[in-house]
């Protein structure tokens, strides 16, 4: 009994000492830590508010603590920073130490498993799964895709004439919300005709994004990873509904992708100027063994120009949320800045009359855009809604500005930081002023400004992203003006992951 008591009394206090060493590992490399509100779980408490996103909490600590600083994670370590120089380095000139973003609480398992998405997977099979996915963005592809965004976007016009055209205060976001997913559901899974407002993928994927991460299966495993096959295997088993929605979406795009391939082998007609992002991908699709395991180097990284089905069905799903919840938030932020800012809005519109002068609307009238363009860029600037992709992990040992940084340690950027960071921007940072992308003298370094990434993993869908919002907003405000609700000032925002409005209350009327 003795000898048992001292066992357990040696184990907790083992326990006990190596929680307090973990906790000040940041004050020990003489780096500037918030102070954990726990040895065991870190910060995590407060980085997994889901009604207040945790990029806030970055810019927040950012103002208190400076530019580059250490958090706690349960036992994780992570470094954020907002220098411009340190930004550079990591995610750009030392890309091959860096080539992996923070790993996902109950994500996949980066090695072994099948389904790795782009946005997860790292090394060799990021570079492989990279190369493939890039003609599906090409700018061919986009004109290829560019009449069914447009349907789309008449689709949902006509709704929003039908129902709010009188003056009446409506959350539009939740149109973009309808619209981004009707159109990536015709793009991704071979949906045939608009389902504006009769879809049930939204409501879906707005509760995934939404999920709320502060739970202690979570919490757990920050703080204990040895068990997490554990959780993950309770998640599974005892999961919520959340997580029965997100395999019932897998299952619904594997229906979707296996019912292509019996259609492609049964020679049944396949227009080239209307395929998908199935159909490009399938056609790189085979089976074959993952041998993607040695040492990363960019530079000589061979690229096997074949796709798994399973891979197939990853990236499917994965275009499919990430094309739904950035362009519907993208295009609430901008309409909520529109509505404050007139004077932009009248610009926007003159430039509309002048370039789109048919009903429809080219891929080269959206590249005459270019003011409207800037409108986009700079509401990216002040929502920078997927702040929290700006992640890296260390995978090997090196010197970053002067600080040694550990195989492990994950890195996140302060977005808001660098997006408002005077010295970069001027004065006017906290200002609302598209003219600044517009004014050739006043160029800013391409690493300041990051709605997209930076570096090699810079968001792949970028074009379409923007082709969708430019569009989007060229039929609106072609027909409509965009009003303010005189009673809201500023946007709640929400969301564990990406940066959501809980609403953009505004009005449409008529133009004259």
């Amino acid at each position: 009994m003795i000898t048992l008591l001292f066992f357990l009394v040696s184990a907790l206090t083992a326990i006990y000492a190596f929680y307090v060493r973990s906790s000040t590992y940041w004050l020990r490399r003489g780096v500037v830590a918030v102070p954990p509100k726990s040895i065991v779980f870190g910060s995590t408490k407060e980085l997994l508010q889901k009604d207040y996103p945790r990029v806030l909490k970055y810019r927040d600590w950012g103002r208190k603590y400076g530019k580059t600083y250490g958090i706690k994670e349960g036992v994780h370590n992570m470094l954020v920073t907002s220098d411009l120089e340190m930004v550079q380095e990591i995610f750009v000139k030392q890309f091959d130490y860096f080539h992996s973003r923070k790993h996902v609480v109950f994500g996949p398992d980066l090695e072994k498993d099948e389904r790795v998405n782009l946005f997860e997977s790292r090394g060799a099979r990021w570079k492989r799964l990279r190369t493939l996915s890039a003609p599906s963005f090409s700018v061919s592809s986009l004109k290829k895709i560019r009449p069914v965004v447009e349907d789309s976007v008449l689709n949902m016009v006509r709704i929003m004439e039908e129902r709010h055209a009188g003056g009446d205060v409506f959350n539009i976001h939740q149109f973009y919300c309808e619209y981004t997913m009707d159109t990536i559901g015709r793009l991704v899974m071979g949906q045939k005709e608009s389902l504006i407002f009769n879809n049930p993928r939204v409501a879906v994927a707005q509760s995934l994004f939404l999920r709320n991460f502060d739970q202690p299966m979570v919490h757990l495993n920050l703080a204990i990873p040895l068990i997490n096959p554990i959780t993950k295997w309770a998640m599974r088993k005892f999961g919520s509904k959340l997580t029965e929605d997100s395999e019932n979406l897998k299952a619904e795009m594997e229906v979707a992708v296996y019912n292509r391939i019996k259609q492609r082998e049964s020679n049944e007609e396949k227009s080239s100027a209307t395929a998908d992002f199935i159909d490009l991908f399938l056609d790189f699709a085979a089976e074959m063994a993952i041998a993607e395991k040695k040492e990363f180097k960019m530079s000589d990284a061979q690229v096997s120009k074949i796709l798994t089905v399973d891979e197939v069905v990853a990236q499917a799903v994965i275009f499919l949320l990430a094309g739904f919840d950035t362009t519907a938030n993208a295009l609430g932020y901008t309409s909520w800045m529109l509505a404050n800012h007139p004077e932009v809005m009248r610009r926007c519109q003159e430039e509309i009359d002048e370039f789109c002068c048919d009903e429809s609307i080219s891929y080269e009238d959206l590249s005459n855009l270019t003011y409207i363009e800037a409108v986009c860029k700079e509401t990216l600037r002040f929502y920078p809604l997927g702040a929290f992709a700006n992640s890296r992990q260390c995978m090997k040992e090196t010197e970053v500005c002067g600080l040694i940084v550990e195989k492990g340690t994950n890195v996140q950027v302060d977005t808001y930081g660098l997006h408002f960071d005077r010295s970069i921007w001027g004065e006017d940072a906290d200002e609302f002023k598209p003219e600044r992308w517009l004014d050739a003298d006043r160029r800013v370094p391409s690493h300041a400004y990051i709605p997209f990434g930076v570096g090699p993993r810079i968001c792949i869908g970028m074009r379409l992203a923007m082709m969708e919002e430019k569009l989007a907003l060229a039929h609106i405000l072609r027909k409509f003006d965009i009003v303010k609700e005189t009673t809201v000032t500023e946007l709640k925002l929400q969301g564990s992951l990406t940066i959501t409005p809980v609403e953009v209350p505004v009005k449409i009327m008529k133009r004259k």
